[in-house]
């Protein structure tokens, strides 16, 4: 599979992330998010949330140093993060939904391990205090890994709650995050 093609990444049909995606060939706009993955694809979590967040996690990776299977797991975590939301309310386990969910229709089926391994940690702790991701993702090998992948998840998701008016940037991880607050309010303009 072709990382730089339209829609490139999770199709959900066969067609899964690989280790040679990459930042430069990426279209985040383009990338297809099927609303059969999401219990509400339309809700505030939904699909144009998503596209936003990919928008945004797109731009932070662009400027934090990434191993390409760190950049796929980014890609694979965000497409999938609320996909199993019930609800919009606070829910720190719909991470845990969400990797049930996508386990449950089968989208890991066709991803590499080493890319589902950070990819579930991020949408596993994304919900939940940074604290109890880095005591995680500790006691796990490839920590470090695991944590920039939660970190650019969790910056990227954040940059969104402009649409929900709930935007601190002192919470982002990243420089290129809270450089990004303005656009976050730009692209929710472009892109309710």
């Amino acid at each position: 599979m072709d990382g730089g093609h339209a829609g490139a990444g999770l199709r959900g049909r066969g067609e899964g992330v690989n280790l040679g995606l990459r930042p430069e060939t990426f279209d985040p706009a383009a990338f297809v998010f099927e609303p059969w993955w999401f219990e509400r694809p339309e809700s505030i979590h939904g699909i144009s949330h998503a596209r936003r967040v990919m928008i945004h996690a797109h731009a932070i990776a662009g400027a934090v140093p990434l191993e390409p299977v760190e950049f796929a797991a980014v890609v694979t975590a965000v497409a999938w993060h609320d996909i199993g939301r019930t609800h919009d309310g606070c829910d720190p386990a719909h991470g845990a939904k969400s990797i049930a969910r996508a386990t449950m229709l089968g989208l890991h089926r066709t991803v590499a391990p080493e890319i589902l391994e950070r990819a579930f940690f991020a949408m596993e702790f994304h919900s939940t205090d940074d604290a109890i991701g880095r005591e995680r993702g500790a006691a796990l090998p490839h920590s470090e890994s695991l944590l920039r992948v939660l970190w650019l998840l969790k910056d990227a998701d954040g940059l969104d709650r402009v649409r929900i008016d709930n935007l601190d940037p002192n919470q982002l991880r990243f420089a290129a995050s809270r450089d990004r607050v303005d656009e976050a309010w730009a692209l929710l303009r472009r892109s309710p």
